[in-house]
């Protein structure tokens, strides 16, 4: 819930990306520093369960239009929890470090109260 001044500063900083199918966005164990909201398509979700070899990863959730990711790293300062892969061309906007910190801050507990929905799929790494 963002005014109208609020929803013109985040429209402003964001950029957008696209990728093609079967790109690999995120990696998980890989420093993250970027916040990515899809515009358009679809991207799954694998998480390698404490394995080495990244064929043993497994699906845990999809996104399409309207979900987010990347926001696990910025908010908790760690490594990308999971690999987030284009299923399909993916048109996404971005907000690296410095501007999701600037522009979010102020909603950075609703994304942290938002992050433990997810502990039922992936696991959080410290």
């Amino acid at each position: 819930t963002l005014d109208s001044f609020e929803r013109l500063q985040v429209a402003d900083a964001l950029e957008a990306v696209k990728f093609h199918q079967n790109d690999v966005i995120i990696r998980q164990g890989e420093k993250g520093d970027n916040f990515y909201i899809i515009v358009e398509g679809v991207a799954k979700v694998t998480q390698n369960k404490g394995q080495a070899d990244v064929d043993q990863a497994i699906d845990v959730g999809t996104l399409t239009t309207g979900n987010y990711f990347g926001e696990i790293s910025l908010l908790l300062d760690r490594p990308r929890a999971a690999t987030v892969i284009a299923q399909s061309s993916l048109k996404c906007v971005k907000l690296d470090r410095e501007r999701f910190e600037r522009v979010l801050g102020p909603l950075k507990e609703i994304l942290k109260r938002n992050i433990q929905k997810y502990s039922s799929v992936i696991q959080l790494y410290s």
